[in-house]
């Protein structure tokens, strides 16, 4: 059996993680996922390349040590900072002989992405939203079929150049090999379309530590997505300030204990490292109260943005990723906020069920989705190699047993059992079209 496995690679402010994963029979599969804290990076834009690099070194190191073997190359994905969505089109006049394949399709995308783009910015990603073949009705694949003209609706994300050379030199530096570059959010937000009600407009909100990415889309067309200058740091500096703590400490207090719901028990004790002029202990309402007023403030800059770019919040449903959506009660208080529909958006596989993974995820089933329609499969790293390495160590430490390690169920068919999520993200974005 063929196997698409996807090395996705995503560099925040206070984190960079990669996923390995494997899609096979319309599941995903996670295969490793290894993260270490970031530094040189700053609202998006490489700051320090030096720390960043040395960083991105360990976690490829990580990474390699749990796969057992080098990886080939990473799809990375881009931060969202000022990048622009645009609805591009392409066409090819075809000899009426020519049957429709994976080559046309191809030609389609080049087409697309090597037009022309505004000074000091670059095409990042295309995202296919409908083809036609002389004239006939819209599909997502006309692979087989014949005609005189072939014709493909798109978006294209556009970033600045220098925020996209600068991340890929950083990466490269560190050993990586990229194969690929999309921006996160971008496939972020087609993952999180499954969520939203039919007719609603989905309007994705990424918490990030420094930054705050907004997008919106509406029937599987992304319209729009803009980082708004605030996140989920502010938060850990406000404990800091208000209950006389360490950073680092305010860090581990909003991780572990953090909520925006009333307590039961808002007088409960929470013991932190004694100063001669701070606390020595906190209780739950204490940080709540903090955590309440810097969330409420996200929340409402967020809706500010979308009044103020006319954008109708009665027909807005909200889906929320980040790591600071996963602080205690955050849906029921975005809803009360916000006034109207709130979810959060996770993977729904083993290991990986955090909001933080939900762009990388996102990013490997685009990816995959895009392979299809172009012939090309992803094979990042030797799959047999993987699961030889693995057989031969769990042969190595079980030589005692005198059960049998079964020839038909390899290392990795146990590691995955369970674990898979359908890939279904084409059939969402081209639902408006097909109607």
């Amino acid at each position: 059996m063929k196997n698409n496995i996807y090395a996705c690679l995503e560099i925040g402010s206070s984190e960079a993680r990669i996923l390995v994963c494997n899609i096979r029979e319309d599941k995903v599969y996670t295969i490793s996922q290894q993260s270490v804290e970031t530094e040189g990076m700053e609202n998006g834009y490489v700051a320090q390349v030096n720390l960043l690099v040395q960083k991105l070194k360990a976690l490829k190191v990580h990474v390699e040590s749990d796969l057992n073997q080098k990886l080939q190359t990473v799809i990375l994905s881009v931060p969202s900072v000022e990048v622009k969505i645009e609805d591009v089109e392409s066409e090819l006049i075809l000899d009426e002989t020519d049957v429709i394949g994976p080559e046309i399709i191809k030609r389609l995308f080049r087409q697309a992405m090597t037009r022309p783009t505004p000074a000091e910015t670059v095409s990042v990603n295309l995202i296919p939203r409908a083809f036609s073949v002389d004239g006939g009705p819209l599909n997502n694949d006309p692979t087989g079929q014949k005609g005189s003209v072939v014709k493909m609706e798109a978006l294209r994300a556009i970033a600045p150049a220098m925020l996209v050379y600068n991340l890929i030199n950083a990466v490269e530096l560190a050993g990586f090999r990229i194969s690929d570059i999309m921006v996160g959010s971008t496939a972020e937000v087609l993952y999180g379309l499954g969520a939203v009600e039919k007719g609603k407009q989905l309007c994705h909100v990424n918490i990030g530590k420094s930054t705050t990415t907004i997008s919106l889309a509406h029937g599987g067309k992304l319209s729009s997505t803009r980082a708004l200058s605030i996140g989920g740091q502010e938060a850990t500096v406000d404990i800091s300030e208000a209950l006389q703590v360490d950073e680092k400490t305010a860090s581990l207090l909003k991780h572990h204990f953090g909520s925006v719901l009333n307590q039961n028990n808002p007088q409960e004790f929470i013991h932190v490292n004694e100063s001669d002029s701070g606390f020595s202990y906190i209780t739950r309402g204490m940080l709540e109260n903090v955590l309440v007023g810097r969330y409420e403030m996200i929340l409402k800059v967020v809706k500010q943005y979308l009044n103020e770019n006319s954008f109708k919040t009665d027909n807005i449903e909200y889906v929320f990723t980040g790591g600071a959506s996963e602080v205690e009660g955050f849906v029921e208080f975005a809803q009360k906020i916000l006034e109207a529909k709130v979810s959060r958006q996770r993977p729904g596989m083993l290991g990986i069920r955090h909001g933080k993974f939900t762009a990388l995820t996102g990013m490997a089933i685009l990816s995959h989705e895009l392979a299809l329609l172009t012939g090309q499969k992803s094979q990042i790293i030797d799959f047999s190699q993987y699961t030889r390495a693995k057989n031969q160590g769990m042969q190595q430490a079980g030589q005692n047993s005198e059960r049998p390690i079964s020839a038909e169920r390899s290392f990795m068919d146990h590691k995955l059992e369970n674990s898979g999520v359908l890939v279904r993200l084409f059939d969402m974005i081209f639902e408006e079209k097909a109607e």
